[in-house]
Formats: C-alpha cells, structure tokens, sequence
C-alpha cells in the first residue's frame, strides 16, 4: 500500500474514530447514466450526507487487519465519487493483488495511471503484488511500464510565494489598546483552520484571548468532504521534505510577525494538535525569541540528528527555554502509551519547564483540556 509519512495518518482520526464497523453492501456499480436519475425524487440528494471520512477510516482500518476484501469495498465506495483519485484506485489494486484477483489488481493500476499515479518504482515492488506477480496479466502490465515511464515528464519544484488563509478570533469586547495574549492552533494532518479555530472558540470565547489558526500549504486527501490541508509536501520524497519543512517554518513566523503588527500582542503561544505538533515545536526551537510556550496535542516529537531533520539534540539542549505543555489521550490509537510522558521527561532534562497531561480520551481536542491549557497559558 502506498504509505505517507507516519503524522500523515492523523487526519484519519481528526474526524473522532467510530468504534462502528458495518460492511459494504455486496452491490455491483453501474456506470453512471444520468437519464436514470430522478432528479425530483426526494431521495435523491441523499447520497451527499454520505460519511466519507467514516468509509475512509475502515477501508485503512480493514487493510491494515488484512480484511482485503471488506477495504476493496470501502474502496470501491469512495471511488464511486471521486473518479480522479490515484491513491485509493492503487490501494484497491493492491486489495486486488491481495486477494490473487490479478484481472482486477491490473485493471485498476492502469485507472491509477491514468488518473495520475507515477511511482513506478513503488509499482514494481509492492509486496502487495508478490501473489499475481508472475500471471500473465501482471507481467503484461510490466512489460507498459517502460513506455508509461518514457512518456513521463520530470517533475522539478519551484519556491514561490502564494497568500494563505489565516483566520483570527478576537475577544468579546476586544480593546485595542490593551494586549493579549495569542493563541495559534495549528490543525493536524488533513484538518483545516475552520476546524482548529472553531474547537479554541467554543470554549474560550469568553476569555481575553485572541485566536488564531492559519493553513497548511499543502491540499491533501481530495477525497474527502471539505477542505483539507498538510503542513508537510505530500510526498515520500525525503529530499523534498528537507526543503519544505523549512519552509513551513518560516510561514509561521510570518503569520506571528503579521498578527504582532496588527493587534496588540503580549506572549504568543503555539498549539499544535496531531501532525502540527511537531510543526509547533519546530517553529519554537527555531524561533525561540518570539513564543512563550509551546503546547502540543496528540503529537510527535520531531526527527533529531537524521539526514533529513531540522532539527539536532543540542538545538534543544542548548537553545532558548519556553514553556512546554505536553497532552495524550489515554486511548489515542496513533500514538504508543506513554510516548508524550518520554517527550516531557526529555525537555525537562534538558531544562524546560514542561506540564504534562494524559487525559481521558482518544486523538481530539476536548474542551476540558482546553481549559487546562488557558489556565496553564495565564499561570504566573
């Protein structure tokens, strides 16, 4: 299966996990044919309350428990409304492969080709297709391979500048000249600012806090209902990530330099949930003079002293101390028990003051918590 970075899961439990697993309907799809459709039936928008983020969630869940031919049909189901997507058709191939369908797995990786999938590498040596690898059919599509990778383009990426969205919250009775304290609430993995902003507001509207939540540059998991967005380049290109990581970073600190010359701030506080957890404490590592304290939910600690990180051990052992507020989900099935309390004793060797929470819950944001860390922002 085609595998992202690890935060690249988060968005699949930003939408809060349902413990529900029903089957897919064994129902063939008909070609669409619109003259078919009762347009006037009432009935007939129905499909748009459909919970695709739910069907995306078992159709991973399913694959990774090797029920391949119950996530072939969630596959199946999201396909059946976004045509286009390369990721998912792959992913049903590999179902396909799977199961020894090797008609079915081929016929799908051409639709994947066509739709736009390109790692031709990966395609090659998927353990997924070790079981249809030497039938006639999948040696056939092998030997299209060479000509798909002939015709394709190279693919170079250009730094550019481009206007993001950044969406604000002021207090109720909000005075301008006094100053407050920022909040930025950096969504997860496939979340948007919609989502982080309206989660902060519902439960400290009412405090003299201003609210902000600005957006990931990158559009991931078209698929899904609404708008969704990755701090990180949607790629497994290692290369790739060590120049765009940077470069998020950098975006952030505009948006605090902007928010600071355009409201009267006190301390600016970074808050990442899930995937922009590690984004948060980049930005405070890097930018150690401009935040007071970094507050990650749900999140992993950023790669240390690799090849491709940022980031090196004695940055953080040596580097400005800010507050650090550490909070995990005591049932948060992205991240091993405990692994938040190992980031927090961590920082706390090397100098941080660190409150660490483990709350009950899963991979969310709970109001509860979110009181915690107001209470934790304003404490002297």
């Amino acid at each position: 299966m085609i595998k992202n970075k690890l935060a690249a899961l988060f968005l699949v439990f930003f939408i809060f996990l349902s413990s529900i697993h029903y089957a897919a309907k064994k129902v063939v799809f008909e070609i669409v044919d619109p003259e078919k459709i009762d347009a006037l039936n009432e009935k007939a928008v129905d499909f748009l309350q459909s919970d695709f983020d739910k069907i995306l969630m078992q159709a991973n869940q399913f694959a990774s428990e090797k029920e391949y031919l119950k996530a072939a049909q969630c596959y199946l189901a999201l396909l059946k409304f976004n045509l286009n997507d390369s990721t998912t058709i792959y992913n049903l191939a590999c179902c396909y492969g799977r199961l020894g369908e090797a008609n079915l797995a081929v016929k799908c990786l051409v639709m994947a080709v066509r739709a736009g999938f390109r790692d031709f590498k990966l395609l090659k040596s998927d353990k997924d297709f070790d079981g249809i690898r030497i039938t006639p059919e999948f040696m056939k599509l092998l030997s299209r391979v060479p000509l798909w990778e002939d015709s394709r383009s190279d693919v170079i990426y250009v730094r550019t500048s481009k206007l993001l969205e950044l969406l604000v919250k002021l207090p109720q009775g909000f005075d301008p000249s006094h100053k407050y304290p920022l909040l930025i609430g950096l969504h997860g993995n496939g979340g948007n600012p919609e989502q982080i902003l309206e989660v902060m507001n519902n439960t400290l509207k009412k405090e003299p806090v201003i609210l902000e939540a600005p957006q990931g540059a990158y559009p991931n998991f078209s698929q899904l209902r609404g708008q969704h967005y990755s701090w990180e380049i949607q790629t497994r290109n290692r290369e790739l990530w060590k120049i765009g990581d940077p470069l998020a970073i950098e975006n952030l600190y505009e948006v605090i330099r902007v928010i600071k010359e355009k409201y009267p701030i006190s301390e600016v506080y970074i808050l990442g949930f899930s995937q922009g957890a590690a984004y948060a404490f980049l930005s405070g590592f890097k930018y150690a003079e401009t935040v007071a304290g970094i507050i990650s939910i749900g999140g992993l600690f950023p790669e240390t002293d690799t090849e491709f990180s940022m980031l090196k051990e004695k940055e953080i052992e040596n580097g400005k101390k800010f507050r650090v507020f550490i909070a995990q989900g005591n049932h948060d099935p992205l991240l091993p028990v405990g692994l938040g309390a190992k980031t927090a004793a961590k920082l706390k060797k090397y100098g941080y003051e660190v409150e660490y929470q483990e709350y009950e819950g899963g991979h969310e944001i709970s109001p509860e918590l979110l009181k915690k860390i107001y209470a934790w922002m304003i404490k002297k």
